[in-house]
């Protein structure tokens, strides 16, 4: 008995000592129910950036639009991680049209405000900026980067207040965009992966295999002895060259800044970036990616995956 005693002490150390598992978040259950009901939807891209290096990225497929007069604001937000350092960085865009390659620079510093619970176990939802040190390139694009995982994945949702300036003419001076970022949204639970956070959802299983269908050999049949009235095909005195394909115009899509690679794979070297709507030379090559001049005699060449292309 005294044997059973001390083993049952010894267990209950070891599970009183041992850190808890932790399956979700607590901000969890409800941040997904936010995810599913907001009109956002995002995708998921890799790509060397000017200042933050190789990262893995989602963004808006669509920019937020917000009108003013009868013009708009069009704004996009972009989600990274980092693999190496584990940071997370957060990019906010504006431009006056969808495919503007220029941007509407902040007035004031955007703020990110996080929607948590106040505490595990409680319905009872609190609000707290997040600090964020932004830096705005010189066209006006924000970036704030050194987030970690834990602030992030606390918050249910994560709002994003901005004032832009607008362009000369417009009747107003500025205008303020606001929309809300949902960390638990499937492609950003993705990107938190990454960076080695707990995803919250359950791995999905592989579809199994289909059964395999019983068919019968086929039956042997020998060779047909060739037709003694058939003719050879007149053989050709020299091969015919095809003629190379044809430069094309084309522009740069309008999700973020296009990548333009030494090499028609992903693991090819960034020689370059266009920012969105930005016209170039393309010419088709034998894979779905396009061989590339930049129009207007810039010494860039390269080449870009067809699906970050809009045709003419």
């Amino acid at each position: 008995m005294a044997h059973l005693i001390r083993t049952a002490i010894v267990i209950l150390s070891f599970l009183l000592a041992a850190p808890p598992a932790r399956s979700e978040y607590p901000a969890a259950p409800l941040g997904k129910q936010r995810a599913a009901a907001s009109p956002l939807q995002w995708e998921i891209r890799e790509a060397g950036h000017p200042i933050l290096g190789n990262i893995r990225f989602a963004f808006l497929k669509n920019p937020i639009e917000t009108p003013v007069g009868n013009a708009k604001v069009y704004s996009r937000a972009y989600l990274s991680c980092h693999p190496a350092s584990r940071k997370f960085a957060i990019e906010l865009t504006n431009t006056p049209k969808p495919d503007d390659p220029g941007g509407l620079k902040p007035v004031t510093m955007p703020r990110l405000t996080c929607t948590r619970l106040d505490e595990a176990g409680s319905d009872k939802l609190v609000q707290e900026e997040l600090p964020a040190k932004w830096e705005v390139s010189d066209i006006g694009d924000a970036l704030a980067r050194g987030f970690r995982g834990f602030p992030l994945r606390e918050c249910v949702s994560i709002s994003v207040v901005q004032e832009v300036a607008l362009p000369a003419g417009w009747g107003k001076k500025s205008a303020r965009v606001e929309f809300d970022i949902t960390p638990y949204n499937r492609e950003l639970d993705s990107i938190f992966v990454t960076c080695g956070e707990l995803s919250a959802y359950a791995p999905v299983a592989p579809p199994a295999p289909p059964a395999p269908v019983a068919t019968a050999p086929p039956a042997s049949t020998a060779a047909a002895p060739p037709s003694a009235t058939a003719s050879a095909p007149p053989a050709r005195s020299s091969p015919e060259r095809e003629p190379a394909p044809q430069w094309q115009t084309a522009r740069t899509t309008s999700n973020g800044k296009t990548n333009v690679r030494a090499g028609p794979t992903l693991q090819s070297a960034v020689v370059g970036q266009l920012f969105p709507g930005a016209v170039v030379l393309v010419q088709r090559t034998e894979s779905d990616w396009w061989r590339a001049r930049v129009a207007g005699g810039a010494k860039l060449e390269g080449y870009i995956r067809e699906d970050r292309l809009v045709f003419k």
